[in-house]
């Protein structure tokens, strides 16, 4: 089986794609199709992970700095890898998210936490 995650990055106009599938051997492989020059170098460095590197962020692969070294910090390409892995693995409910369609991130610029 496989699952899909699409990163709609609105503040660089890019959108990636991060599909996870269990591999034969337990681990997980991993795909990601942006037309960002950014992401498409992490995505040739992750390329495959295992299921430490996702429930866990010491030590995993998604996040090493090496790998994402090309990524602006807000970008949520990882998140994405995070969430179609967690998906793959049972660990996120696929009727929830079928329900729900997406998480966000919503800016407020200018305003206090009060203010909201």
């Amino acid at each position: 089986m496989v699952n899909t995650v699409v990163a709609n990055m609105r503040t660089c106009s890019k959108t990636n794609k991060v599909t996870v599938w269990m591999k034969d051997d337990g681990n997980l492989g991993v795909k990601i199709v942006s037309d960002c020059p950014h992401v498409k170098d992490y995505a040739s460095k992750l390329t495959e992970i295992t299921v430490n590197d996702v429930v866990s962020f010491a030590g995993s692969k998604v996040i090493d700095p090496d790998i994402r070294a090309s990524l602006s910090v807000p970008c949520l390409t990882p998140i994405a890898v995070f969430n179609a892995a967690w998906l793959e693995l049972g660990m996120l409910s696929k009727n929830l998210v079928n329900e729900i369609g997406n998480n966000s991130v919503t800016f407020f610029p200018d305003k206090d936490l009060e203010e909201l």
